[in-house]
């Protein structure tokens, strides 16, 4: 299996030649490259927050506007992809429904020597104890 990294193109060079020179020439690149190794990074650590910060990024919103539209504050987005605090399912749907996103919740059972049986479902909206 080849590596992608190391193919060559037409034009001789590999894609971590290419990339580099597309990040030494545009600034927006540059800022989405980085932009997408913080994400890969987090996601090591709270892939909750590393998927709300890329889908975020993708659609070019605010943390600012991202916490109005999902009727919480600035500092609970912050908090959240910085990976510090993990949401309540009610705002977590909230935040999701804002990126255009669906919470789903999971079950597996793994019976043994079987196939895993899983059964998703749509989080409820509220939650009651």
């Amino acid at each position: 299996m080849t590596d992608p990294e190391n193919e060559v193109s037409p034009q001789g060079r590999t894609a971590a030649q290419a990339a580099s020179g597309r990040t030494r020439r545009s600034q927006g690149y540059r800022a989405a490259r980085e932009e997408y190794a913080a994400i890969r990074a987090l996601r090591k650590k709270n892939w909750i927050a590393a998927h709300i910060r890329e889908r975020r990024y993708e659609l070019d919103l605010t943390q600012q506007q991202v916490a109005q539209r999902a009727g919480t504050s600035y500092s609970y987005i912050s908090k959240l992809e910085s990976g510090e605090h993990i949401p309540t399912i009610p705002v977590l749907n909230r935040i999701l429904a804002v990126l255009d996103e669906q919470l789903l919740i999971g079950i597996e059972r793994k019976p043994p020597g079987q196939e895993p049986e899983r059964e998703v479902a749509p989080a409820p909206d509220a939650m009651s104890a």
